[in-house]
């Protein structure tokens, strides 16, 4: 009988030690799974940068005048100042734009059209060239004279509408209009920039060769020998053998990145034959290699992840213009590897904003747009990682009912004290960094995060801002409706205000009725927008016992130097200011003003 037992409890102890096996091995999985997931969330948050091409064409479209043109302010769409010498150019930006977006349909491109013809010249004086013929061209404006440069941004508006083919316009005279700007150096002047009077320049010859390059296209109509031999012999002129670099003129300075743009360009579209061939061209008077590596040491910004339009130090700054002429280049004669394209992307993308523009203008968006397509960014959001979920596994109290069966209870009884204590570490971790009344961030979880993002901001200098908000006259429902009644609103305003931000921003409660938001890549003025549109989303919500809430809001920026105490500190200062001015507003601080109030603020520990 006595082996029985000892035989039974044997199979016992076996079972149980196979049991907590299974559990012990399950929960490693699962944490595996975990891990696994949660660098894939971060692969995606940081890999996850796509635009939305129906956002940018209806802010563009917003722009457009009913005689046709195009103006950056639509507040001032009817003001006749916005008619202009930089009309034109405007126009062709949120055109080429437009067509590149698919968004063409959306606009009145009949107005479009006339209000182009009207700057269409068809008989210019021929008296003023050698030799003198029939010509023709466009201007900026009705009464300015016609340009090299004007034809070229009504030329590509032409195109991108498919209206070339207007019975009203000479293509033949367009061209040898252009055509007769041409020196015997081979560069192009143009009347549009009397700065360069008659002498070639880069600048003037870049815009004669993207006209002719339309023509060629659209008339079929072979480059001559000598137009083309004269663009690459003017760009070799003007091309430093020893940086790589380009200058404007012959003896010029070599400190534009433009120029580089510039000069890539005028060869390409005045050469016949095929892409390889005019590639080809190029690199008959361009070394490539040489270029690409100038253009990364002395434009790059790799802090911001944007080039700089001038070499000069003390003009060295981002620009999306710049870095698109760049990239524009680079793509066309497929030196794109020689760059880092991913932070290119993120550096566009932080200039986004919610109406879908880039940079405050339809050029920069133009620029902007005209980036994101040749660097392939996608139009649409990766799929987020799927969060694993939890193994089902053995109960985890079968082991110990086989210990019992064994009388092994110390050994039970050690066994189920681990277990209970590995459930309560479990328990307390999530319970650390989660509100238990809200269901969002604690304070504690969103000062850890505060300092993560303030490491990334002293690596990469994204604009960080914070905004912290408190309910207006909250004591009055707790007073009135009793604390479960204030609980339940405060959770529904955290289910409100989570609509309104992104995965990536941060949102916690601060304390009491207080809230607090971090916001990544956003600066002060995006968050000031987003301030106000959260406080308008609580002003129209109706909360428990159909009540109305409204909050105060402080919103700032983090300054270079700051610590994170400093940022708070003035978002509270802010909050009060807005407390102060009357409740149910947003109040936007740069730095610690008012310091007749005392902000509520403990610190962060």
């Amino acid at each position: 009988m006595n082996r029985v037992l000892l035989l039974l409890a044997g199979m016992l102890v076996a079972f149980a030690v196979f049991f907590q096996w299974k559990i012990a091995n399950d929960a490693l999985q699962y944490s595996q799974r975990q891990i696994q997931y949660q660098q894939a969330l971060e692969a995606y948050r940081e890999n996850n940068i796509y635009y939305t091409p129906a956002t940018t064409i209806q802010w563009i479209v917003n722009r457009q005048n009913p005689a046709g043109f195009f103006v950056s302010n639509p507040d001032m769409l009817f003001e006749p100042s916005q008619l202009n010498d930089s009309t034109l150019r405007a126009t062709r930006y949120a055109i080429t734009t437009l067509r590149d977006l698919g968004g063409l349909r959306q606009i009145n491109r009949i107005a479009v059209a006339e209000y182009v013809m009207g700057l269409y010249k068809a008989d210019v004086d021929g008296a003023r060239y050698a030799p003198p013929g029939r010509y023709a061209g466009f201007r900026t404006l009705p009464n300015e004279p016609v340009g090299v440069r004007p034809t070229m941004d009504a030329l590509m508006i032409l195109e991108a509408l498919d209206l070339l083919d207007d019975p009203r316009i000479d293509l033949q005279r367009i061209w040898d209009f252009i055509s007769l700007h041409q020196n015997p150096d081979g560069g192009f002047w143009d009347e549009h920039y009397p700065a360069f009077g008659m002498a070639s320049s880069m600048k003037c010859t870049s815009f004669a060769a993207r006209a002719l390059g339309i023509l060629h296209r659209h008339m079929n109509k072979p480059f001559p020998q000598e137009l083309s031999q004269g663009v690459r012999r003017f760009v070799s002129s003007v091309t430093d053998p020893v940086s790589g670099g380009v200058r404007q003129q012959p003896g010029a300075p070599v400190e534009d990145s433009y120029n580089a743009f510039r000069a890539v360009i005028a060869p390409l579209d005045t050469t016949n034959g095929d892409l390889p061939a005019r590639r080809r061209a190029v690199q008959d008077v361009i070394n490539m290699d040489r270029l690409s590596g100038y253009l990364v040491r002395e434009y790059y910004l790799p802090d911001f992840g944007a080039f700089s339009r001038y070499s000069e130090p003390k003009k060295k700054k981002p620009s999306l213009k710049a870095t698109h002429l760049v990239i524009w280049l680079l793509r066309d004669m497929v030196y794109l590897d020689h760059i880092d394209k991913h932070r290119i992307s993120k550096y566009v993308m932080s200039l986004r904003s919610p109406s879908g523009q880039y940079g405050g203008d339809i050029y920069t968006t133009y620029s902007a747009i005209g980036l994101l397509q040749k660097l392939g960014v996608p139009t649409r959001p990766l799929t987020p990682p799927a969060k694993p979920e939890k193994l089902v596994t053995v109960p985890s109290f079968v082991p110990a009912v086989f210990f019992i069966a064994v009388l092994l209870t110390l050994i039970l009884g050690h066994q189920a004290k681990k277990m209970e204590l590995q459930s309560i570490n479990r328990a307390l971790s999530i319970q650390a960094s989660i509100d238990s009344l809200t269901g969002i961030y604690n304070r504690q979880k969103f000062e850890s995060l505060l300092k993560d993002e303030l490491d990334k901001f002293g690596r990469y200098h994204h604009p960080l801002s914070v905004i912290m908000f408190d309910v207006d006259d909250f004591k009055s429902i707790n007073d009135q409706q009793g604390h479960l009644v204030g609980d339940q609103i405060l959770r529904e305003i955290s289910a409100v205000i989570k609509r309104g931000l992104r995965n990536s921003d941060v949102f916690a409660r601060w304390g009491g009725e207080e809230f607090i938001i971090l916001l990544p890549g956003t600066d002060r003025s995006g968050a000031y927008r987003l301030a106000e549109k959260l406080r308008a989303l609580l002003e129209s919500s109706r909360f428990s016992h159909d009540r109305r809430v409204t909050a105060s809001f402080g919103v700032t920026e983090l300054l270079e130097g700051d610590e994170p105490e400093n940022l708070v500190r003035r978002a509270d200062l802010a909050m009060l200011i807005a407390k102060e001015q009357g409740k149910n507003r947003v109040h936007s601080l740069v730095e610690e003003t008012h310091s007749h109030l005392k902000p509520r603020y403990i610190g962060i520990g």
